[in-house]
C-alpha cells in the first residue's frame, strides 16, 4: 500500500521543479566595407565575410560587462556596446555598437537586429 503514496509523492515534486528559461534568441549583427554577417544562438557564434567561408565556434558563457555583453572562443571575439549605432549605408538606427575580432583581424559594425 505504500508504493502507490511514494509514486504520487515522487511525482508531485517533479511538478513543483522549476521550468528551465527558454534559450535567448539568436543575436545578429553585421558590418559593412567589408560586408560581415554575425549570428550567436545558444550553440554558436558565426561569422560570415561576404564572398568567404563561414567561421563557426561553440558559443561560450556570456560575459556580462558593464556596456554590454562578451563572447570570447579562440578565433572570434565579440563585445557587444548598448549604444544606438548607424550601419553608415542606411537611415537605420540599431540598438547595439558590435566589435568583432576574428583570427586577429577586427571588424566593427551593428547589432541587435
Amino acid at each position: 500500500m505504500r508504493k502507490p503514496l511514494i509514486f504520487v509523492a515522487a511525482a508531485a515534486a517533479g511538478a513543483c521543479a522549476p521550468i528551465p528559461p527558454a534559450p535567448p534568441p539568436p543575436y545578429h549583427a553585421l558590418g559593412t566595407e567589408p560586408f560581415w554577417n554575425l549570428l550567436v544562438d545558444e550553440h554558436n557564434v558565426t561569422f560570415v565575410r561576404s564572398g568567404e567561408q563561414p567561421i563557426e565556434q561553440p558559443t561560450p558563457k556570456v560575459i556580462v560587462g558593464i556596456a554590454g555583453e562578451i563572447y570570447q572562443t579562440p578565433r572570434i571575439n565579440v563585445n557587444i556596446v548598448h549604444a544606438r549605432c548607424s550601419d553608415g549605408m542606411s537611415d537605420r538606427v540599431y540598438p547595439d555598437k558590435v566589435q568583432v575580432t576574428v583570427d586577429g583581424k577586427r571588424f566593427e559594425g551593428c547589432g541587435g537586429l
